[in-house]
């Protein structure tokens, strides 16, 4: 529901005016239902967010049981191929989460994430390829590591591997077989009776039936805590109840999840698609053994990625599969991205040149904004009075429903709308031949510059590189004899180039020839990545998203 408008003055061309902003009613307030899928409100501090929750289908109140920490699981890969872009696309998501979090709202996170390392899929896959198994996991986990390396997503505070975790996972299973949770069979197998879990499926909201299954198991939806070995050629463990195996996927996350966190977890994420059976079945196992009603405070599951005109998932059972390394060939890190950010972590992502030349061409207007307001700044554009009240009302706005938009379930989406208002109206100030304000006159230089300082972080906090080029030791490109700084030796090739076209147009005919060495100029730097931006007093520049061969935006010149 809406229920207050808000009305701000837009500033620039002398003039002033009104438009109208609905703000979210996010009533703390407001009743939970009872019934068979409750989620119980956590003790502690509200921090002001909401959180969408899938059993209740709305969104909750973000408190943490610690205001000094939370902490955050997710599930990591299992390690027997490449990264595909679903993969990518969950873990870009959850990144984008945590640093909103981290760095915007500035909780203490201390993260963890599983690495599965024996499994059916990797036995299989080694035994085809005649590899060792383990050494094949470790080579695709390696890959793993660089590929979230490429994408800039953080490293978490832990890894563990299931191999190097196993007495844990053992114990975990005892502890459930001697609370009467978990049986069992004739081949030293283990399984999780569903029948003993009060609350199962509600993640799902599902109404199991009890129904005979026709193996060892009890029930049809029991599921497996420990596989007995099959044969000599498997990995496996010997364990209490006897026999050797080795474990189910589902316990992996809650024994590790436990052993780092115990009996209470604040965020835990993943795929959608692991909301049934693996978060569910998580979530019965730690209930069952920690005996509580509820484990996961708060369950992210990040939406889907598929190709365009394909509404299946990508999958590598599918073959419809991208490789990361693929998509880099085409598409920068920050372009993905973006392309996570204009999508929403809850929201399906369908992959396609649209979606990325959209991001692409969104961070180009990011670059190309800071590139614009440090010309204005640098006065290589003509300066004029701005209205300062209302750029100052203006700068308020943008912050409150930039943070309104944050605290509403992550909403980037919504935030990065707000942010390119606020440099659409700028731009128009700073880009626009303009009379001078007429109401609180004044240059709003500290303020412009306020603002740019503001989105540049806010993308910062995304995930996305600096917007503007900076001054940093690691710029220098080193030689036997000296250290180049590339953003000064391209200030002094503009600064030439500059004093050319200058010297092109002074007189009462257009040098034409000096004109197209300028043109020819401009391209070959587009052609390294350096887009050139002429302005009436002189030119900036800025590293282009893309280096396509024509730029029409690059080629514009002052008139």
């Amino acid at each position: 529901p809406f229920h207050s408008k808000e009305a701000i003055r837009v500033f620039g061309s002398g003039k002033r005016r009104s438009f109208y902003t609905c703000i979210r009613n996010l009533a703390d307030d407001a009743p939970l239902k009872d019934g068979p899928c409750t989620w119980r409100r956590p003790e502690g501090q509200n921090t002001g967010i909401h959180i969408y929750n899938h059993s209740l289908r709305r969104k909750v109140p973000l408190i943490l049981r610690n205001p000094q920490m939370a902490t955050w699981y997710t599930c990591g890969p299992t390690v027997y191929d490449s990264a595909h872009l679903g993969h990518a696309s969950t873990y870009v998501k959850v990144d984008i989460v945590q640093r909103i979090l981290r760095d915007y709202f500035k909780i203490n996170l201390v993260t963890a994430m599983n690495i599965t390392d024996v499994d059916d899929k990797i036995i299989k896959r080694a035994a085809l390829s005649r590899q060792n198994w383990l050494n094949m996991a470790r080579t695709y986990e390696t890959e793993f590591r660089q590929d979230m390396l490429r994408l800039n997503v953080k490293a978490p505070d832990v890894r563990s591997h299931v191999t190097t975790t196993m007495p844990s996972i053992i114990l975990f299973i005892q502890e459930l077989i001697a609370g009467g949770h978990a049986y069992v069979t004739k081949d030293k197998s283990v399984y999780f009776d569903v029948s003993k879990s009060q609350n199962y499926g509600k993640l799902m909201k599902l109404n199991l039936a009890e129904e005979k299954s026709k193996t060892d198991k009890r029930n049809s939806e029991d599921f497996a805590l420990w596989k007995a070995r099959k044969d000599d050629k498997e990995p496996s463990w010997q364990v209490p109840w006897g026999g050797e195996g080795r474990p189910g996927w589902h316990i992996e996350c809650s024994a590790i999840a436990g052993l780092f966190f115990g009996r209470t977890l604040d965020f835990h994420a993943g795929g959608l698609d692991l909301r049934f059976p693996h978060h569910e079945n998580e979530e019965a196992q730690c209930c069952a053994r920690y005996k509580t009603d509820q484990w996961v405070n708060y369950w992210l599951h990040t939406g889907q990625l598929h190709m365009i005109g394909d509404l299946n998932k990508m999958s590598k059972s599918l073959g419809n599969t991208i490789s990361v390394a693929e998509m880099l060939k085409t598409y920068t890190a920050d372009e993905f991205r973006m392309a996570c950010l204009l999508s929403n972590y809850r929201n399906a992502m369908p992959y396609g040149d649209e979606l990325m030349q959209t991001a692409r061409q969104t961070l180009q207007r990011f670059k190309n904004f800071q590139a614009d307001l440090s010309a204005y700044t640098q006065f290589l554009k003509p300066v004029h009075l701005l209205d300062e009240g209302a750029l100052k009302a203006q700068l308020t706005h943008t912050v409150t429903q930039f943070d309104d938009s944050l605290r509403d379930d992550f909403d980037t989406a919504r935030a990065i709308s707000v942010i390119m208002d606020q440099m659409s109206s700028i731009s128009r100030c700073i880009n626009e031949q303009q009379v001078d304000a007429q109401e609180e006159p004044a240059y709003c230089m500290d303020l412009l510059l306020a603002a740019g300082n503001f989105i540049n972080r806010a993308m910062v906090t995304f995930g996305v590189s600096e917007l503007a080029p900076g001054e940093s030791l690691k710029d220098k490109i080193a030689s036997p004899m000296h250290s180049i700084d590339p953003s000064l030796l391209v200030d002094d090739v503009l600064s030439v180039r500059g004093r050319m076209r200058q010297q092109a147009t002074s007189g009462t005919q257009r040098n034409s020839q000096l004109l197209s060495a300028c043109d020819e100029l401009r391209t070959l730097l587009q052609h390294h990545g350096i887009q050139v931006r002429d302005h009436k007093q002189g030119s900036s520049w800025v590293f282009a998203v893309s280096c396509p061969a024509d730029d029409d935006e690059g080629k514009r010149s002052a008139e």
